[in-house]
């Protein structure tokens, strides 16, 4: 185990390297408020040759690896077991380039859905993926979970925001293409198999996201209605009209 982390060490260097007794100040995320990590050893790399090379480690071991982000998902597919190894994307968190001309942004994995909307604000553009956890919620955990949120009716799901992916397999092979076109219909679409896959086929460390021009004109409607399914009548009826409003939300 020793010569094990030493390894991981040597990659990430002693502050990427989290051991189990230093994670009992950690939250197992927004589900367990009241829980500690489980995990044997944490992992924080901070870019896509350290991610490649702490899973070939880690593959070449037979360590189980599980893979984190904000740790705002509902249904505990990040939760790590205590002989488990956490890759957690903390430390990469970079916007590299915001691309007027082909409306895109590059970012690391480990960047917020929040920084993203407020980066493409600053540019003039508008990026639509909005969810309540936009302050802790990673574009890495939106991608692998495919995220909807409250503006799916409209603008569609997380795959329809991203133009390329990287991202890297178990063994440490890095896959996919960081592309700025929206017709790229040379070979495989490897993006669209990671998208969704919640970790279970590699991890994202590197998205490349299309952007839209921001709305001119925004407006809030709040309706009350007696019954849920009222709610449900009213929200087809809209849909049927062909109106697509930008969110649609309902509060019980």
């Amino acid at each position: 185990m020793a010569d094990f982390i030493e390894r991981l060490r040597g990659v990430v260097g002693d502050k990427g390297v989290v051991l189990y007794e230093d994670l009992k100040d950690r939250t197992a995320g927004y589900r367990h408020p009241d829980e500690t990590l489980q995990a044997k050893i944490l992992v924080r790399p901070a870019n896509t040759d350290e991610v490649s090379k702490v899973l070939k480690i880690c593959n070449d071991a037979g360590q189980a690896v599980v893979s984190q982000g904000g740790l705002t998902g509902l249904v505990d597919g990040n939760i790590a077991g205590s002989d488990e190894l956490i890759l957690s994307l903390e430390r990469m968190r970079e916007i590299e380039e915001i691309d007027p001309a082909s409306a895109s942004m590059t970012v690391q994995a480990g960047v917020t859905l929040q920084t993203v909307q407020e980066a493409a604000e600053d540019a003039g553009f508008f990026f639509p993926l909005d969810l309540g956890g936009r302050g802790s919620a990673t574009l890495g955990g939106n991608i692998s979970t495919n995220a909807g949120g409250n503006r799916v009716v409209r603008y569609g799901m997380a795959r329809d925001m991203v133009l390329g992916l990287e991202a890297i397999q178990a063994d440490g092979t890095v896959l996919g293409s960081l592309g700025k076109i929206v017709k790229d219909n040379a070979g495989y679409n490897l993006k669209h198999m990671f998208i969704g896959s919640e970790g279970t086929l590699g991890i994202a460390t590197a998205i490349t996201l299309r952007l839209l021009r921001a709305p001119q004109h925004v407006t809030v409607l709040l309706a009350d209605f007696p019954t849920m399914e009222s709610a449900g009548g009213a929200v087809r009826q809209v849909t049927a009209a062909g109106v697509l409003p930008a969110g649609m939300e309902i509060m019980d």
